[in-house]
């Protein structure tokens, strides 16, 4: 395994707890913004709107975007420095599964007792009151801001393995790529200076 591998785990473990983060903590709100403007009327807060719109979509997208240049900035950080790196018989898929597994975990940890918490709270609310009346007093942001995470853990536990055999192919493929054009005698970038 060498430098620019674990780089681009790094830049892709970090684009998605950035990406998590966002979905987490601004796309209730955004829910909760909307159901305010159907309220109100399309109207009156069409124009309020955009604002947390482009606040949700804007770091989405800068997730997205060190997702996917991951591999282009671990080149441009990695360049002039040795690549080797030892880590024994850790593989890219084995990094890749640590990250993977590791964010499971957290957010598995983080958020069980809550979880738990919410879930007693819900079924005690239900028992407690006929039919759907329940559903009223009950503050769904808090709620889904408890499980989501949660959720997104499990999912990230329990896919993490096949994710990372899937990404470690793909980058394999990508880096293949790269070195059979650097062995060819490509033009430098216009950013090297040799």
């Amino acid at each position: 395994m060498n430098l620019q591998s674990l780089i681009v785990v790094i830049l892709r473990l970090m684009a998605l707890n950035f990406f998590l983060q966002v979905a987490i903590q601004l796309s209730p709100q955004l829910l909760r913004f909307t159901e305010m403007s159907r309220q109100a009327g399309p109207a009156v807060m069409g124009s309020y709107l955009a604002v947390p719109v482009f606040m949700v979509i804007g770091p989405i997208v800068g997730a997205i975007l060190i997702w996917v240049f991951a591999l282009s900035i671990a080149r441009f950080v990695t360049r002039g420095v040795s690549r080797d790196l030892s880590f024994g018989s850790f593989s890219l898929v084995d990094c890749y599964s640590v990250a993977f597994i590791g964010i499971g975990l957290f957010y598995i940890a983080g958020h069980f007792a809550q979880v738990l918490n919410c879930a007693h709270y819900l079924f005690k609310a239900a028992a407690s009151q006929p039919g759907d009346t329940w559903k009223q007093g009950v503050q769904w942001y808090d709620v889904w801001s408890v499980f989501i995470p949660f959720i997104v853990g499990i999912v990230l536990f329990v896919k993490g393995r096949s994710w990372s055999v899937a990404l470690a192919r793909s980058q394999g493929q990508s880096e293949a790529a790269n070195q059979t054009v650097e062995r060819a005698g490509a033009p430098p970038l216009s950013s090297d200076p040799h």
